[in-house]
């Protein structure tokens, strides 16, 4: 606390006293002569004025002598006294100064199923009139991988996404994001049906080395899904929906498993799986929102929740490919203390007549791995567990705990522990020799870094063991994952 002494100028006091002798006692004395007249007394000095403090009230005037003026006080301000709260994560964003943030970085990475990936992450994203989280972004990936095959190292995978964010319309309730993405894979996971599917090649197959459980998986789509606030911008509520369109081409190996399949028939001559052939997709989705999150860059607290159907119909029609899908989502974050716990769970329901490569497969508004993979349980290969009904959750705790500057940007670098698990069911019977029995759960367990440019451009390396990557590469059991953005 700061004390402010109102010093009083110098003055003159002056002080008068008479003294008056009494008479004896018992001696009568003669009547004293008239005293005279008090002189006047000396003139006071003129009345210096105090020096006040700012504010300070005035002091009324006082007639005769002033008294000696003690010291003001001047109290100290509330900013003083209570200082100012800690700044929270959000408080050093600024939503409001027109700035362009680009940002790029290498994208190098792998895991068990693609080999060494590469490839570059480029981000653009505008922040202007106080839109949150941005007043658009755009996002452009190109990546490719290398691994060593049964004809030496080859070129695995190759894929391209661009994707553009476009918050702020109609005052801040519409909200519009536009994807379109291809991407080639030489060998995309498939190991047959149900939960209990064996990882085990039979001594019996003839085909080419390493691609009993592989085929080639080559997509195109276009994507766009528009959500609109019932509220105000910031929501928490909203409606959403979805329209899509893939084009998907698969190819199988030579009496690899999914070869095999496509050849088997059920017991009343329905095939045992479905879409083997290219087809053409069309997706429409309907749904509701509820998004309470503080940032949907980097979350610290509040919650995200999503109930969403969706049908899709294949063609040519004589492929017999049409089924409706509906998923419930909820992911829950709570700051604890420089941490965040983030926790996500997800039920997702097929019905219908479902192409093999979407039973392995989750989500009404756009498609993301399950039971396997960077969006799903990481550590186990994509396309492990494939079924109509698929429950899986995540839980994570993250920090960003470093701040530098780095060519005039804010870098900030983020760590998470992860863990994910979950299982699938063939169908709504949940009596399928092919799920096996018991619990069957499925999990990954691993850590990441975050690295954070700006305050819109994150990206994620995710590393996760899980005895189904073990049982697949026992030399290096690790799923590794390098993304644009959270997983959830």
């Amino acid at each position: 606390m700061v004390l402010h002494w109102a010093k009083p100028q110098p003055g003159i006091v002056v002080l008068l006293a008479l003294a008056l002798s009494s008479p004896a006692r018992g001696a009568e004395a003669p009547p004293p002569p008239p005293a005279p007249a008090p002189p006047d007394p000396p003139p006071m000095p003129a009345r210096v004025p105090l020096r006040a403090e700012p504010g300070a009230a005035t002091e009324p005037a006082h007639k005769g002598l002033d008294p000696i003026t003690p010291p003001k006080i001047k109290l100290p301000e509330a900013s003083e006294t209570h200082p100012p709260p800690p700044a929270t994560p959000e408080s050093d964003v600024d939503y409001t100064t027109r700035r362009y943030e680009p940002a790029g970085f290498p994208l190098l990475g792998g895991d068990s199923d693609i080999g060494f990936q590469f490839g570059g992450v480029a981000t653009l994203s505008h922040f202007a009139d106080g839109i949150r989280p941005y007043a658009w972004n755009m996002d452009f990936v190109a990546s490719a991988s290398l691994k060593d095959g049964p004809r030496g190292v080859q070129l695995v995978q190759e894929s391209f996404l661009y994707n553009a964010d476009l918050p702020g319309y109609m005052d801040g309730k519409l909200r519009i994001n536009f994807q379109t993405q291809y991407q080639r894979t030489i060998n995309m996971g498939y190991f047959g049906l149900g939960n209990a599917a064996t990882g085990t090649v039979p001594a019996n197959f003839t085909g080419p080395s390493g691609r009993y459980f592989e085929f080639i998986d080559a997509v195109a789509n276009p994507y766009l899904q528009p959500r609109y606030s019932l509220s105000g911008p910031a929501g928490p509520w909203f409606i959403t929906g979805a329209l899509g369109y893939r084009f998907m081409d698969p190819t199988a190996y030579a009496d690899s498993k999914l070869a095999r399949d496509s050849e088997t028939k059920n017991p009343d001559g329905s095939p045992v799986i479905r879409g083997v052939q290219p087809l053409s997709i069309t997706q429409l989705a309907l749904g509701t929102v509820y998004d309470s999150r503080d940032n949907e860059i980097f979350v610290h607290k509040g919650a995200y929740g999503q109930l969403g159907v969706a049908y899709q119909q294949a063609f040519p029609t004589s492929a017999s490919v049409q089924y409706g899908e509906a998923q419930a989502l909820l992911q829950v974050y709570r700051p604890l203390g420089p941490f965040v716990l983030a926790m996500r769970g997800v039920a997702d329901f097929q019905f219908g007549h479902v192409p093999f490569y979407d039973l392995f497969m989750s989500g009404p508004f756009g498609q993301s791995e399950a039971i396997g993979g960077g969006s799903g349980v990481r550590g186990v290969p994509v396309g492990r567990y494939s079924g109509e009904i698929k429950l899986y959750g995540t839980v994570e705790l993250r920090s960003m705990f470093l701040k530098f500057h780095l060519l005039k940007q804010k870098v900030t670098i983020g760590a998470d522990a992860l863990f994910d698990t979950g299982r699938s069911w063939l169908n709504y019977t949940f009596d399928s020799p092919l799920d096996g029995h018991g619990i069957g759960l499925k999990y990954g367990v691993g850590g990441g870094i975050y690295v954070l440019w700006g305050q819109a451009a994150i990206f994620r390396i995710d590393a996760a063991y899980s005895p189904d990557a073990a049982a697949e590469n026992p030399s290096f059991p690790i799923g590794l994952y390098v993304a644009d953005g959270v997983m959830f």
